[in-house]
């Protein structure tokens, strides 16, 4: 894969979406992780994704090219509905984390899709040891996106079964 910045006007909607919204690295956190872009096309229903990589750590993120674009934020397209249908709330950004670079103590997030806040949250201890995220302390309902504690089983906004 050849990763690379996209200053310019090519790539220059994925770039800003990364650059604006993960200004820290969630796997080394770095505060300068200068994160370079590589599009990943293959025939998937749900889109094709963008593969982000921090310069400091090599962690590589993804996400979905409907939802950097926003073109998921309703069910009234293609992929927006079929995010619906499995259970993801269109208002939400989701990212996956393909790799954790040299962070091998991260390993098991390997391969785990994150709604993008929860992503940011997402921590290392002082001793970097270990990571502490709020997936643990609360997550969110598929529905509506309000903020619920981990052991709800429905959501106190809508009703939803969570």
């Amino acid at each position: 894969m050849t990763f690379k910045r996209y200053d310019g006007f090519t790539g220059n909607i994925p770039q800003k979406f990364i650059d604006k919204t993960l200004i820290n690295c969630p796997i080394c956190g770095s505060n300068n992780p200068h994160w370079l872009l590589e599009m990943k096309m293959k025939l998937d229903i749900e889109g094709n994704k963008y593969l982000f990589k921090c310069e400091q750590c090599d962690c590589i993120l993804s996400a979905r090219v409907p939802d950097v674009t926003g073109f998921n934020k309703t069910a009234l397209t293609t992929t927006g509905l079929i995010k619906k249908l499995k259970g993801k709330n269109n208002k939400i950004t989701y990212m996956i984390i393909e790799d954790v670079g040299t962070q091998t103590n991260m390993s098991k997030y390997i391969g785990v899709e994150l709604p993008l806040e929860n992503l940011i949250n997402l921590r290392f201890n002082e001793n970097k040891q270990e990571v502490e995220t709020t997936k643990k302390e609360f997550k969110f309902c598929s529905q509506c996106g309000t903020k619920l504690d981990y052991e709800d089983k429905f959501c106190n906004q809508c009703g939803n079964k969570v």
